[in-house]
């Protein structure tokens, strides 16, 4: 038997006595191929255990399989989740996915997808580095402007200059700050990033549109940035607490994982949660779940905004000139543990 790296369409046409051509048609369906000579094609490929050379099928056609997926942390949580849900929907189409990291960093995000570019793929999937703010970058700018398929992850601009799936980032802190002034709640902190994203950016926005709305105490000094880490939590809510001399009955955190190192920090200064004070985060992530005080969350539907992106991505693969669409997926609040009436 020939090895995989070996066999080639010359070695199944030889053997079946037809062209290369004659092969090649067959397994692409093609209907000038008679029934018969599929059936023969199929079975010689499948007896031989042959797998097609990607690269040589691409430089050939012209067309790809591989498409190109670009996140700021592949470590992270919530990334890992949704690339899950990008992957399975990929293979369910015969696509394959070339997953790049690039560490929220400009410079590397446009290296990484120049190096996809290189590599003749179909489409990218992005959630980029790049803020509300400004113009995109340069890389980012060229993409669009040669009409190349792409699909923005977990990012919602407004209006829509590329196809994009997010989730409802200023939904999720409204019903965190409603649940929590229903709670009677009013002195509410607020931990946002340090990084310049766009989710992390609308969050903080809505927070400080939503405190307002519902009443919470608008003191500046109630809002402090994180590190997207579990150490960036606990630190951050330690420089939170020596900071307030009165202190918020509740704690609002923009992420699940930093979330966790605040309940860290309470715990080992015996704060108690949440009789003390309540903890809210976002993200909905399976952690959140399993802490000794479970966490009330913003749950987000990660494997979801996955499958969705590849499916838009094919579509705007097969329609390149489509006016850019925009999916922003519900969320819902998850009550757990972690909060209670205020009393005081």
């Amino acid at each position: 038997m020939h090895k995989k790296s070996q066999l080639t369409l010359w070695d199944i046409s030889h053997r079946l006595g037809v062209s290369r051509t004659t092969v090649s048609l067959a397994l692409r369906d093609d209907p000038r191929i008679s029934e018969a000579t599929k059936n023969r094609v199929l079975a010689a490929v499948k007896k031989l255990n042959y797998q097609p050379n990607q690269l040589a099928r691409t430089l050939a056609t012209g067309k790809s399989n591989l498409v190109g997926v670009v996140v700021p942390n592949t470590s992270d949580h919530v990334y890992a989740k949704i690339f899950r849900g990008i992957e399975d929907a990929a293979q369910a189409d015969s696509y394959h996915i070339l997953l790049s990291n690039a560490s929220y960093d400009l410079q590397q995000e446009a290296m990484r997808i120049r190096d996809m570019m290189a590599l003749r793929i179909a489409g990218i999937i992005a959630a980029p580095v790049f803020t509300l703010e400004r113009q995109p970058p340069r890389i980012w700018q060229e993409l669009r402007r040669f009409g190349f398929p792409i699909v923005l992850l977990n990012r919602e601009l407004n209006p829509p200059i590329f196809h994009q799936v997010s989730v409802d980032n200023a939904a999720g802190i409204r019903m965190a700050c409603e649940s929590l002034a229903s709670l009677n709640h009013r002195r509410v902190a607020y931990i946002t990033g340090t990084l310049k994203v766009i989710p992390i950016e609308q969050r903080l926005a809505a927070f400080r549109y939503y405190a307002a709305q519902n009443g919470l105490d608008l003191d500046p000094a109630l809002v402090e940035a994180s590190e997207l880490s579990l150490q960036g939590g606990y630190q951050s809510c330690g420089r939170l607490w020596h900071r307030l001399r009165k202190k918020p009955t509740a704690i609002l955190v923009f992420s699940d994982t930093p979330a966790v190192g605040v309940m860290r920090y309470l715990h080992e200064h015996r704060v108690k949660v949440p009789n003390q004070v309540s903890v809210v985060g976002f993200d909905g992530t399976e952690t959140s779940e399993f802490l000794p005080i479970s966490l009330t969350t913003v749950g987000t539907p990660m494997y979801e905004m996955g499958r969705q992106a590849f499916t838009l991505l094919k579509e705007v693969m097969a329609y390149p000139r489509k006016a850019p669409r925009s999916i922003l997926l519900s969320v819902q609040l998850i009550r757990r543990e972690s909060v209670a009436e205020c009393r005081s």
